[in-house]
């Protein structure tokens, strides 16, 4: 365990393993605890460097979407790592993309798994309806369990096998909802932006990902240079933990070309 200084404080940093290293940026609401069914399997050939984002887990710097490119990178000079894989799964996806816009000549390989572009708009039928602000309204009134319940019971957040329900269980029992009581900065990206990434690249969705997921996959594949596009089978937006064994299959392969 480190932690690595950043503007407003500092971020929980694990260091797991030997080899090349990838970098992994977990979802919203969520911490470095997702990576757990990865861990026993990719740290045999990589250096997996976990990281609690800002807001989140036993992070203390405040949240901060901007920032976050630049977080990252901060982790890396810690680390002495000029070179790294970069895998964000979802929100943590985002960031990923705006790090390999950022900063392309440190990104050996980008990994990204249900992550969104801000210029891909959902058909009605596609909309996730993600009750932000309500669950921002109980944040405020400080009923956090209430906003567990919103969140956890939502679409989005459904697992398919019973050790991945007992983890989500239990990441978002410590979900404090820092970043619903005090706003944090947009982090934009689009899929001209994408499409200038020349890194290596991998998209990952579950085959029972929502379906404007899929559709942004579907546009990263189509706009970026070198991206291939993997469905993990009977898997949802947690497809890492739905289906850890075929997840790392995957990641593993792509990685090792």
């Amino acid at each position: 365990m480190l932690r690595v200084p950043v503007p407003g404080g500092a971020l929980a940093v694990e260091d797991i393993g030997h080899g090349p290293p990838l970098v992994m940026l977990h979802g919203w609401t969520l911490d470095r605890r997702m990576w757990r069914p990865q861990v026993p399997e990719l740290s045999k050939g990589y250096r997996l460097i976990l990281i609690d984002r800002r807001g989140n887990g036993e992070s203390t710097a405040p949240p901060d979407l901007a920032a976050e490119p630049d977080d990252v990178a901060r982790v890396a000079d810690t680390l002495q790592i000029d070179r790294f894989a970069l895998l964000g799964m979802s929100q943590g996806g985002r960031v990923a993309l705006a790090v390999a816009r950022r900063y392309p000549e440190r990104i050996a390989a980008l990994i990204v798994q249900g992550a969104p572009l801000s210029d891909v708009v959902p058909d009605p039928a596609e909309r996730e309806d993600i009750p932000v602000a309500q669950m921002a309204e109980k944040a405020k009134a400080g009923d956090l369990n209430a906003v567990r319940r919103l969140w956890g019971t939502h679409p989005i957040m459904r697992t398919y096998n019973a050790e991945a329900r007992g983890c989500v269980h239990e990441i978002l029992g410590s979900y404090a909802a820092r970043d619903l009581i005090a706003p944090q900065t947009e982090l934009p990206v689009t899929r001209a932006e994408a499409a200038r990434i020349m890194a290596p690249s991998l998209i990952l969705t579950g085959t029972r990902e929502p379906a404007w997921r899929r559709k942004v996959a579907a546009v990263l594949k189509e706009s970026m240079s070198d991206a291939r596009w993997v469905e993990i089978a009977d898997a949802g937006h947690l497809c890492n933990m739905d289906r850890p064994e075929a997840f790392n299959i995957a990641v593993s392969g792509f990685l090792g070309r």
